[in-house]
């Protein structure tokens, strides 16, 4: 986990600070301050976090008046040491570390409010979040937990006034850094191209951020073949070099109690090998500086800002070997006004060419960028763009950069599939128990067919066992001018057992379904759907326990008009704190379409999140109607269940005509400061409701009060939830739930 973090300094990307213009200087000026001393290299190291020591380094370096001639960097070393590089100042860099959301930053998606209504429906769907892809009948994991899209694009837009730099000694300070070619086992030393692209390769922790492909080679991490590359700075024509070594140290023997702590030991022990032989080569004149940084680990970014104070004081303990090195206070401000950062001046973009040679449903890429042609170029407006393709899910990255023919400039912009696609499957548990001798389990596994179209069609086959023992199968077509359209056939058998309350005691049903329908739909926008279709479907009921005079099952078909109006904008399925969900739909049934049924049914919900620090309200109604004599298993109503009038058992209570409000309140307790804690809630619930098999029952005084209390967890399986339910009457029920507060969602 220490490693996996390293990843996610690297999405540094914030307002910057504008730094004050130094004295005005001649060049001739700079040329004599530069030929006064020595040429001095900058050597910094990988360590995730602890890197953020290297910005209290440049700043003791600046005070002191000790100019910098070249810099080689490796994973977090190139990140500071490239944005230095670049002309940022160290008050800069740090002002980057200080506004980074990390949480937001490490993670690819944009956030969930911002993706597309199909997206968000597979969070309905109860299934793990991670994938694993299928190709030729295996299934293949992906290379890393984070594509790193998010990092790149803020890289990109931080370096976007070198996009046609020649090589990398043209920047303010000549600059390496230091990516591993992991075919080869060789070291990469980027001296030219995408400056943005070579860092991102330098920093592609293993198992954290996958390998990018670079010149055709594929990267990872350049911390594995030279985490303090003192070779390369020399080799830049240097005469002292000062070395910051910030890598983690080992880890007590007392902590080595799992296969992955002792990966990681293995790891950093071939590493500082490997840094301990460079060290000990190093000459009498180089200077080498390692911040004393405790138990800081490369994963904790939210302690990073500490550890800017540990690189000034380890500098500051070095000094009396550096201030040879200083130039008068005139000559240092000529050097530094030579290298400060330039100015980006934003073209007009005359074109934008997608290369769709690495993808198979460009469409989405085309479309978000399309209107970006003849507008002045805005990294913010072109990130804004990329975000709402990379959103459908499809691409692994999506790169992009400016690009010069002729006498024209435009984007280039390059999708890349999953690489582990294009076909993945995913899979699903959940679980409940009310210790009162019900409970249930469902498993899942779900097969998705992607890039089946340029506009991205796919094909989804599902099988469940369990509560419900299902089999389904859909094909979703994109279609329109940005694909905002869709048609969406499909086909399901599923079954399940149901309990009835009669008058004669209880039954317990067995109810059967095969459905077979089209819908045709519009996406409006990223949270409002409208779709209506045909649906036919065949049901079977058989009593299983339990008797009901002259009953032992029954069977009937019926087609239907189906129409319906979605809403989502929940930034969170589990605990959300803002948005709304909302959902309104109908099913008519006709004998003229063939149907033995003769009636509708209306369906109707609406949740709204709220969020005061660390107090979260989710405040929703549900309700269910019919008239005539619908479909029977449409029309079929149910409540009981956790915060569903808790105390009752799943689904216990049924009729023809529903209604629910309730009012969940939940609180995160624990430290939030933290970037991977498991987030931990305690809540309670109030509900009232009921279910009625007439309308002319339904009325204020036959509504039934219920509450619960509970501790929930957001765990890596989903929400988890242990509670106690009481309703009125008496009932009582403990649970043990896995799944979200909302049910799943056609």
């Amino acid at each position: 986990m220490r490693l996996v973090c390293l990843l996610r300094f690297l999405l540094l990307c914030a307002p910057f600070v504008a730094a004050a213009a130094p004295p005005e200087t001649t060049p001739e000026h700079y040329a004599s301050a530069l030929s006064s001393t020595p040429r001095i290299g900058l050597v910094l190291g990988g360590g995730g976090a602890r890197g953020a020591a290297h910005i209290g380094v440049l700043k003791v370096l600046e005070r002191e008046h000790i100019p910098i001639h070249a810099i080689a960097g490796t994973s977090m070393g190139s990140i500071v040491g490239g944005l230095y590089a670049a002309g940022y100042t160290p008050d800069e860099i740090e002002a980057l570390i200080a506004s980074l959301d990390w949480k937001d930053f490490f993670s690819d998606d944009p956030a969930r409010a911002e993706l597309p209504m199909r997206r968000k429906d597979e969070d309905y769907r109860d299934l793990l979040e991670f994938r694993l892809g299928l190709r030729e009948g295996k299934l293949i994991a992906p290379r890393g937990v984070l594509q790193g899209q998010k990092f790149l694009n803020l890289l990109r837009r931080m370096l976007l006034q070198y996009w046609d730099l020649g090589n990398f000694d043209q920047l303010p300070i000549p600059f390496r850094a230091i990516g591993t070619d992991i075919g080869k086992g060789e070291q990469v030393v980027f001296r030219k191209g995408d400056l943005a692209l070579a860092i991102r390769a330098s920093m592609s922790v293993p198992g954290a951020f996958a390998p990018i492909r670079v010149n055709g080679r594929l990267m990872v991490d350049g911390g594995i073949v030279n985490n303090v590359p003192v070779d390369v700075v020399k080799a830049m024509g240097v005469d002292r070099v000062i070395v910051v070594d910030v890598g983690e140290p080992m880890m007590a023997e007392d902590k080595l109690g799992s296969p992955l702590s002792i990966t990681l030991q293995m790891i950093t022990l071939l590493m500082k090998q490997r840094t301990d032989a460079v060290l000990a080569a190093m000459s009498p004149q180089d200077v080498l500086i390692r911040p004393d940084l405790g138990d800081l680990g490369s994963a904790e970014f939210d302690r990073a800002l500490g550890a800017i104070g540990s690189g000034a004081v380890a500098t500051e303990a070095v000094l009396a070997r550096l201030r040879p090195l200083s130039l008068p206070g005139d000559a240092y401000a000529a050097v530094r006004l030579q290298q400060r950062r330039a100015e980006f001046d934003a073209p007009t973009l005359e074109f934008v060419e997608v290369d769709a040679r690495r993808t198979r449903s460009p469409l989405f890429v085309h479309t978000a960028m399309r209107e970006a042609v003849g507008a002045p170029m805005d990294s913010a407006d072109i990130e804004r763009r990329v975000g709402e393709a990379y959103g459908t899910g499809h691409y692994e990255r999506i790169l992009y950069n400016l690009e010069r023919r002729g006498n024209a400039t435009g984007l280039l912009v390059t999708p890349v599939d999953k690489g582990w696609g294009p076909n993945f499957v995913g899979f699903g548990l959940q679980l409940s128990d009310d210790f009162n001798g019900r409970s249930d389990y469902q498993l899942s596994a779900e097969a998705t067919f992607t890039g089946l179209s340029e506009r991205g069609a796919e094909a989804r086959v599902r099988a469940d066992l369990g509560r419900v023992a299902a089999l389904s199968g859909e094909w979703y077509q994109p279609w329109g001018e940005r694909g905002q359209y869709y048609w969406r056939p499909e086909i399901r058998f599923d079954a399940r057992n149901q309990a009835f309350a009669v008058d004669s005691g209880a039954l317990d049903v067995r109810l059967r379904r095969a459905l077979a329908g089209a819908r045709v739909g519009a996406n409006l926008g990223h949270s409002w759907r409208v779709e209506g279709g045909i649906e036919y479907g065949h049901n079977r009921a058989q009593v299983q326990t339990g008797a009901l005079p002259g009953a032992s099952g029954f069977s009937s078909d019926a087609t239907s008009f189906v129409l319906a109006l979605d809403h989502d904008s929940l930034d969170d399925l589990g605990f959300p704190t803002t948005g709304r969900r909302g959902a309104i739909d109908l099913s008519v049934s006709r004998p003229g379409l063939g149907s033995e049924a003769n009636g509708e049914v209306v369906r109707a919900d609406w949740h709204r999140a709220f969020a005061f620090d660390r107090h979260r309200l989710l405040l929703g109604i549900e309700a269910q109607t019919s008239w005539g004599n619908p479909e029977s298993f449409s029309a079929l109503a149910t409540l009981g269940g956790f915060t569903r009038l808790s105390g009752f058992g799943d689904r216990e209570l049924t009729g023809d005509h529903s209604a629910l409000a309730r009012a969940i309140y939940y609180r995160r307790f624990g430290d939030m400061s933290q970037l991977f804690a498991l987030p931990a809630y305690i809540g309670a619930s109030v509900e009232t409701g009921n279910v009625w098999t007439t309308r002319d029952a339904v009325s204020l005084d036959s509504l039934l009060f219920a509450g619960s209390a509970f501790v929930g967890i957001d765990s890596p399986l989903g929400p988890i939830f242990f509670g106690y339910g009481l309703a009125e009457g008496g009932e009582d029920s403990f649970y043990l739930s896995f799944g979200s507060l909302f049910g799943e969602r056609r």
